[in-house]
Parts: structure tokens; C-alpha cells; sequence
């Protein structure tokens, strides 16, 4: 077995942003766990027997480990709508959750409600909306009126802790709705953006098969039937409009293999605009400097090199942040995610260093636990060169 990890291997098995305890989001959540201590107190403090104590603690320790493991599994992102099961999981876990608390309130009554702020966090990350907003109200409609029915002390400080914690919740759901409403929009509005770059390309590539074809066709054929004409009539002058058509022929390839070629080619400035929207759908920060501010005479060339470190970033690095340098000799692109310093060259890097090497450049990849660096440097006598770009 080869002794020499990739990178991308190495970030599958160290750094998998799949695995739930990679999303420290978990940790918000779980940290409120603190103020079990309020329910915990409420059994320390009960005149009763010991297998009553013992059994208060054991459902708040049931209710903290339940709990514990939906921070770390749930809170990284909801499920898709298309996940059922992943739903029922979340409603099943919050359910058991609910169970948990009613079977507090014959220990501690009153204190059990010292829950409902986490049972409130879940039906956050669980509900819909409209739902959502019912549910808190009805557990703080509960917090007033299950005392009253059974004759218990009625704690004001529980009732208003539950109603600043669920208007708490409401409104960092509607406000992560938004955000997330947004979000969609300028995905959408880039989507968009991108599609009509396309049909722009093929308008401009229709345009140019047109204008080139048309004409070099239109003309060749006229050239061709006088051609025929003149074969028996005039051969000199047939041979001197079958040459012109040979002209015609090799100009209109070079044509249309300038045309092809350009499809080809990449654009560093667009490139730099879909590689901030790439980072951006992989959910890794993009730091990218804006197209207009960018000039350099190897344009082409810092394309090929941009799109194939970006590639590598989303599919393999496990990065949370990316940035972008470009300035006239120089371009360099490094990511935070685990890199190694065994790492060897691929297929798409073997053929780039191979691209950059042809150009006069020097490639450099620099990786380590804490990142890894591309690097490309073209000679300061290549400035003025215009750099080849044509696809191997």
C-alpha cells in the first residue's frame, strides 16, 4: 500500500464536515445545559425518600444525555424537506424530551418547568414555523396553568424566564428565516447571473459561426459553380478561383478554431466571480479580490491555475476559509483546511505544474496540518508575453 496519503483522503478521514461533532454549532446549544442545575436543586431540596431523590436525578440525567446528543446530531442544520425520516428523528427525540419533563412533574411540580427553555430550543430546530410559535405558547400557557389546577405555588420567575425565552426563540427563527430567504435570493440572483452568461456565450458563439461560416460558405459556393463553369471555358482562371477557394477554406479554420479555442480558454475574471460562488455553496468563507481590480498579462494562465486549487479546496481540503491573491507575476490561493506535507500530485496538478512549467512560471504547493498554499510565479521578463491557454 502506498505509504503517501493524498490530501483528499487525509481530509475524509480527519476532517469530514459530514460528521456531527465537526459542527461545533452543537456546542450553543449544549452549554445551556448548565441551568439543569435549577431542577437538580429543586430534588437536592425535597423532603422525601430516597428513591424519590434518586429517581428525580435519574430523569434530569436521562433529560441532559437525550438533550446532550440532539445538540450534537440536530443542531448542525435542519433536514432538507425531502429527509422525512431525519423529521421524525428530531420530533421523536423531542417528544421523549417532553416525556421526560411530564414525568419530573409529580418529583419536583413546579420545578420541572425549569426544562421547558430546552424543550423550546429543540421545537426551534424542529417545527415549522406557524407550529413552532404555538407550541412555545402553549408551553408557557402550561407553566400558568398546571399550577393552577393542581393547587401548586405558582412561580412568577418560571412563568417569566419562559416567556422571554420563547419570545427569544420566536424571534431567532424568524430571523434565521430571513437570513436564510436572502441567502436563497442571491443564490437564485447568481444562478441567474450565470445561466445568462451562458446564453451570451452561445449567442456570441452563434454570431461568430455565422458571420464566419456564412460568408466563407456563401462565397466558396459562388466560387466553386464559376469554377465549374470556367473549367472547359477558361482553365486558368478556374484554377486561379479553385485556389481562392482553398484560401477561403484555410482562413475559415483558423476562424472557427479561434472561435472553439476561446470556448475553451478560461477567464480568469469570471473565473474569480464563480469561485467566490463555489466557496460560497460549499460553505467555506471566500476572500476573493474583486474582477475589475484585477490586470494581469497571464490571465489565461491564472485561470487554469485558479479553477483547479478551487476544485481541490471544495472536494478535498475541509476548509472553512479560502483566499484568493492576484497581482501582475503572481497568483496565490490558500485554504485553512488539513492538508499534508506527504501530499503528492494528482492528475489535475501534475497537468497544470506541467502548463505553468511550458509558460516560464514555477508552481508551488505548499501543505501542512494547518492548510495548504498554490502558489504560481511567472519570471519578470514574461510581462509583456501573452500567455497560451489553448486545452491540452
Amino acid at each position: 500500500m502506498n505509504a503517501v496519503l493524498d490530501r483528499g483522503l487525509i481530509s475524509r478521514i480527519r476532517n469530514d464536515e459530514r460528521m456531527p461533532w465537526r459542527q461545533w454549532r452543537w456546542a450553543f446549544g449544549a452549554v445551556w445545559l448548565i441551568f439543569l442545575g435549577f431542577p437538580i436543586m429543586s430534588v437536592a431540596g425535597l423532603d422525601r425518600s430516597a428513591a424519590v431523590k434518586g429517581l428525580g436525578f435519574a430523569l434530569i440525567a436521562a433529560f441532559a444525555i437525550v438533550y446532550f446528543a440532539a445538540c450534537v446530531l440536530f443542531m448542525g442544520g435542519p433536514p432538507s424537506s425531502a429527509d422525512r425520516r431525519g423529521r421524525r428523528t428530531r420530533w421523536t427525540v423531542t417528544l421523549v424530551l417532553g416525556a421526560i419533563a411530564v414525568a419530573l412533574l409529580p418529583v419536583i411540580q413546579v420545578g420541572a418547568f425549569g426544562l421547558t427553555p430546552f424543550l423550546m430550543a429543540m421545537i426551534t430546530f424542529v417545527a415549522a414555523r406557524r407550529l413552532h410559535a404555538v407550541l412555545i405558547v402553549l408551553l408557557v400557557f402550561a407553566a400558568w396553568a398546571i399550577p393552577e389546577i393542581f393547587g401548586w405555588e405558582l412561580d412568577f420567575g418560571v412563568v417569566a424566564i419562559m416567556i422571554t425565552v420563547g419570545v427569544t426563540m420566536i424571534a431567532m427563527r424568524a430571523l434565521q428565516e430571513r437570513e436564510a430567504a436572502k441567502d436563497e435570493a442571491v443564490q437564485r440572483q447568481r444562478e441567474l447571473n450565470a445561466e445568462l452568461a451562458v446564453v451570451a456565450e452561445r449567442e456570441s458563439v452563434a454570431r461568430d459561426v455565422h458571420d464566419i461560416l456564412g460568408h466563407s460558405l456563401t462565397v466558396i459556393t459562388v466560387k466553386t459553380e464559376l469554377a465549374g463553369k470556367l473549367i472547359n471555358l477558361d482553365p486558368d482562371r478556374a484554377k486561379a478561383e479553385i485556389a481562392e477557394v482553398n484560401e477561403l477554406t484555410r482562413d475559415a479554420l483558423v476562424q472557427i478554431r479561434s472561435t472553439v479555442g476561446r470556448l475553451r480558454t478560461p477567464d480568469l475574471r469570471s473565473g474569480l466571480v464563480s469561485t467566490a460562488s463555489a466557496l460560497s455553496a460549499a460553505g467555506i468563507e471566500a476572500d476573493v479580490p474583486d474582477p475589475g481590480d484585477v490586470h494581469t498579462p497571464h490571465s489565461v494562465l491564472f485561470a487554469w491555475v485558479l479553477r483547479e486549487a478551487v476544485t481541490n479546496v471544495v472536494r478535498h481540503s475541509g476548509a472553512q476559509r479560502c483566499e484568493v491573491r492576484v497581482n501582475g507575476r503572481t497568483i496565490r490561493i490558500w485554504d485553512n483546511g488539513t492538508g499534508s506535507p506527504l501530499l503528492v500530485y494528482g492528475n489535475g496538478l501534475r497537468g497544470l505544474s506541467e502548463r505553468v512549467t511550458d509558460a516560464g512560471g514555477r508552481l508551488t504547493v505548499d501543505s501542512a496540518a494547518t492548510g495548504t498554499a498554490v502558489s504560481v510565479v511567472m519570471p519578470a521578463s514574461s510581462d509583456t508575453a501573452v500567455d497560451g491557454g489553448m486545452d491540452r
